[in-house]
């Protein structure tokens, strides 16, 4: 498409906001007009405040077979509410590919996770929100061909984005050809432009520690990250999920806590990232061409810690681990300046690759 309309399906999944969010705002920046249907709140919030038009759905926020059939149905509604070239949905709300290819637009799968190593495997994250009889049940009152696995929906679609590299997946032989790995797609400095760290380089780097947006239990790790780095010659800026309260943590002299800031204003000012695995986070990390020690604490952070430690950026130790390793994994990491060089390698290769330019052009090529 030249200047076209294009509808964006979304959810409130932590790290899958920001990458979407990019898309949305440099397909508007190229002059295409685009409008997202997703839940109400905080993710709302977020196109809002770009200036995104955004209508709100509480099928959306919720999983349950009622509210996926009525996503479904919303997504194809939306399509014929108004003119639409293209729908690009995020793959994890299966509901909403049908519906999308229901209506008969081109559809783009938007994937934010590993894909050969994760969004196309029996370990799917796209199972999160139903199972393949729930979903051919979905699509056969919608009059579409059945799918044999839930990922075979993927297939379905003109388009897969992959906000990752492909040398971070290592894909096993060639990929689909409807397959684009357009590397991680980081937020702008935004509203934290010019933020600076507390404290000062004499000091010591900073260590940015990060376990993400959503609840996972994290806060037991995080204390344990404070104690490992207690008396440490590091800063330790600990960023904190909207759901926790830093008031129950006990924080060395050489910490400090803060709220949500983006990781391209923090992550320049770092020397090395502790985080969960999230996919988005090491994105982030490696276009900063900041080294990690990764903590995975589930879903799909054990195989994206994995890849990061892959290409050498990075360290990975249990969540549970002792704090002493805990320690020495860091220090070891900030000296060793192979872990920096790898780092500052895949940077120049994301950097390259221009990945907000990269999928909006595959976005306008169907």
């Amino acid at each position: 498409m030249t200047v076209g309309a294009a509808l964006l399906v979304t959810w409130a999944g932590g790290g899958n906001v920001a990458p979407l969010l990019v898309l949305a705002c440099e397909l508007e920046r190229r002059g295409h007009r685009v409008r997202v249907l997703g839940p109400p709140g905080e993710v709302e919030e977020r196109y809002s405040g770009a200036g995104i038009a955004y209508r709100a759905t509480d099928a959306a926020a919720r999983w349950t077979p009622e509210a996926q059939r009525s996503l479904a149905g919303e997504v194809a509604a939306e399509v014929h509410r108004a003119p639409t070239d293209v729908a690009v949905v995020d793959y994890m709300q299966p509901a909403a590919l049908c519906g999308a290819e229901a209506a008969g637009v081109p559809v783009v799968a938007f994937v934010h996770t590993l894909y050969a190593r994760q969004a196309v495997t029996d370990h799917s994250p796209i199972h999160m929100a139903a199972d393949a009889g729930a979903v051919n049940e979905l699509r056969s009152g919608l009059g579409l061909a059945p799918v044999v696995r839930l990922p075979d929906l993927l297939d379905r679609t003109a388009l897969v984005l992959v906000t990752t590299l492909e040398g971070m997946d290592r894909p096993e032989g060639a990929v689909p050809g409807n397959v684009r790995y357009v590397g991680p797609l980081v937020e702008p400095p935004g509203d934290d432009e010019g933020w600076v760290p507390p404290g000062a380089a004499a000091d010591g780097p900073l260590v940015v520690v990060s376990m993400g947006t959503t609840p996972m239990g994290e806060a037991a790790v995080l204390q344990r990250v404070l104690g490992a780095l207690d008396g440490a010659p590091v800063r330790v800026l600990v960023t904190l999920g909207p759901h926790l309260d830093g008031g129950e943590l006990r924080v060395p002299a050489n910490a400090a806590l803060s709220g949500y800031r983006r990781h391209a204003a923090l992550l320049p000012h770092a020397g090395l990232s502790v985080n969960h695995g999230g996919l988005g986070t090491i994105g982030a990390a490696l276009a900063c061409g900041v080294p990690m020690v990764c903590l995975p604490l589930g879903r799909d952070q054990p195989a994206n810690a994995e890849a990061a430690a892959s290409v050498g950026a990075a360290r990975v130790l249990p969540p549970d681990g002792e704090p002493a390793v805990l320690r020495a994994a860091v220090l070891v990491t900030l000296a060793d300046d192979n872990y920096r060089r790898a780092a500052v390698r895949v940077a120049d290769e994301i950097a390259a690759l221009d990945g907000p330019t990269r999928a909006a052009e595959a976005v306008e090529q169907l």
